[in-house]
């Protein structure tokens, strides 16, 4: 059976207190605001997913470890292959170094060893001609013939002059010529009145071309006119 409970502000002052007031018939009174509300009780099976029996770890977090040691590992193989590679290179590049000095310390040799040499074929072909001008001065020497020696010295110079002109020499064509410094070098003045003025009036030494270069340019007296 209910009853109606009054409450006074002793009353009142108490349940504020946290002691809350019996009725006359030792039952609490029907309000709410002085019951604690207890907390919710955790799931057994909840619990128990959360560790073990023994306490150890959730299974999840021994696998993140595993992972990331195996992620270590895999980078650290990338690393040794990466230095490999390095030291690889490495070897190369001195190996092509030394290489690279070997071909210019044989190149200097070949080049000495061809400037050294470059005119032994123009020497070898010279050498009749040398053989022709000993042969007409010692005919000289003997014979004292000097008609002689003037055809044999002759003959030597026309071969000498073919020997040049097979190898690209040829020579200036310069007397009665206008004076050009491109070819000609003026060494001085000529009274000659056959020859009109800035003309080659004397051609003192003869220059030649090389193809289409001047190889020496004439010595050359120029007409004052």
């Amino acid at each position: 059976m209910r009853r109606e409970v009054e409450i006074t502000g002793e009353d009142f002052a108490d349940v504020n207190a946290g002691e809350p007031t019996l009725g006359p018939d030792g039952q609490a009174p029907e309000f709410g605001g002085h019951v604690t509300p207890r907390a919710p009780e955790t799931d057994g099976a909840q619990a128990a997913s959360s560790t073990t029996g023994d306490g150890a770890k959730p299974n999840h977090a021994a696998g993140a470890d595993s992972g990331m040691s195996a992620y270590v590992v895999a980078l650290q193989a990338d690393l040794d292959d990466a230095r490999g590679k390095v030291e690889d290179l490495e070897k190369r590049l001195l190996y092509a170094q030394a290489e690279f000095q070997n071909f210019k310390r044989r190149k200097e040799e070949q080049d000495k060893d061809l400037q050294k040499y470059v005119n032994s074929e123009l020497l070898k072909t010279l050498l009749p001609v040398v053989d022709n001008f000993e042969r007409a001065l010692a005919a000289a020497e003997q014979t004292k013939n000097f008609d002689a020696l003037i055809g044999g010295v002759s003959g030597t110079l026309k071969q000498l002059q073919a020997f040049l002109q097979k190898a690209g020499a040829t020579p200036i064509d310069a007397l009665g010529k206008e004076f050009d410094p491109a070819f000609h070098e003026a060494i001085g003045h000529s009274e000659a009145g056959d020859y009109p003025a800035n003309t080659v009036a004397e051609e003192v030494q003869r220059g030649y071309m090389m193809h289409d270069r001047v190889l020496r340019p004439a010595l050359v007296k120029v007409a004052q006119g």
